[in-house]
């Protein structure tokens, strides 16, 4: 570039001049043999972090298969007791059914693809898995595979073992469940409902807490409170540590208030506010410490608050198939179908 008239041109300095010479001995002697490895290492490592890789790209997929390793059954219900408490053996054939399912439905896959690819890349995996659980998840489009990898929690892991990490609740795997298995697994979460409630909410070692009818809600929520308050660094004043929000959720039948992890994690539950408290679940007050470990001591009801009796409370209407979910002293869960059902259990 020629100087502008009036400028002086721009001439090397001795800095520049030395550092000229510099290069030019360099250039002569050739570069030394473990500066070069070590560049060469350190350019391999770079690359090794994947800082450009990218989760699976499932755009131009049309068909996903889904595997649930372990079963369907145990997937979606993960407890053997409440596989035999809360399914019949027709249901559970029906869950098994499921073991390898396949999806078709463009919305779904689509909004699959978009979780998919929020991840980060974190590496590769060393060894075998990631844990003994995890879904295999294999994407076609025609007889083309374009991906396969199986999914954990907030993690995929592709075939080449390249490790992917979400936030929580994704990839939302509920998204390809199969439609026939939700309510049976929304009977499960019920069932978990209520437990949590008794584990969580009662249970005292070395005795359990049987709450005043009265205020039996109303004790669980304070007890839950009470349990996640902590000390932050320099604060004196006690920080609340778990929201109503995630506690209300105990009360909810998942049945009558859909739900599952990953809308709840979108939904970011530890910043909503409870104005309205509401139960679908009752207590039975006749239920005592010294009562049989077959009396009933929750149940399902319709929407209040410190709700107690017996089973004329009890709802069907909560659950399709029709039904409701009762828990025992012993901590056993059922899920009662006919007014004969209710009526064998033990409410005094």
């Amino acid at each position: 570039m020629l100087p502008v008239a009036g400028e002086k041109p721009n001439m090397p300095t001795r800095y520049d001049d030395r550092r000229l010479k510099e290069m030019l001995r360099c250039s002569q002697r050739g570069v030394d043999p473990v500066r070069l490895a070590w560049i060469l290492s350190l350019t391999v490592m770079v690359l090794s972090l994947g800082c450009c890789r990218k989760p699976p790209d499932l755009g131009a997929c049309t068909r996903i298969e889904v595997h649930y390793r372990g079963g369907a059954l145990n997937y979606f219900i993960p407890d053997t007791d409440g596989q035999n408490s809360l399914l019949t053996e027709e249901e559970r054939r029906s869950v098994k059914s499921f073991d390898t399912w396949t999806v078709t439905d463009q919305q779904l896959i689509r909004a699959f693809a978009y979780d998919v690819s929020q991840g980060t890349y974190s590496g590769k995996l060393r060894g075998a898995s990631e844990s003994p659980g995890g879904v295999d998840v294999f994407c076609w489009r025609g007889d083309k595979r374009l991906a396969s990898f199986t999914v954990y929690t907030m993690s995929i892991v592709t075939a080449d073992k390249d490790k992917f990490r979400y936030s929580p609740g994704m990839p939302d795997l509920a998204t390809l469940a199969p439609p026939a298995v939700k309510p049976l697994e929304a009977r499960w979460n019920c069932a978990w409902n209520l437990s949590k409630l008794l584990f969580e909410g009662l249970e005292h070692r070395p005795g359990r807490l049987y709450p005043d009818p009265n205020r039996w809600c109303d004790e669980i929520v304070e007890l839950l409170r009470s349990r996640h308050v902590g000390y932050t660094y320099l604060r004196d004043s006690p920080q609340y540590l778990r929201s109503d929000a995630s506690i209300a959720r105990l009360f909810a039948c998942p049945s009558v208030h859909v739900s599952n992890l990953a809308s709840d994690a979108h939904a970011n539950l530890a910043k909503q506010m409870v104005f309205i408290w509401r139960s679908d679940y009752a207590l039975n007050p006749n239920c005592r410490a010294d009562s049989p470990p077959d009396m009933v001591f929750l149940f399902e009801t319709k929407a209040g608050w410190n709700q107690h009796g017996g089973p004329e409370l009890f709802t069907f209407d909560n659950h399709d198939p029709k039904g409701g979910c009762a828990l025992l002293n012993d901590g056993t869960a059922k899920f009662i179908r006919t007014a004969e059902e209710l009526q064998q259990l033990r409410w005094k």
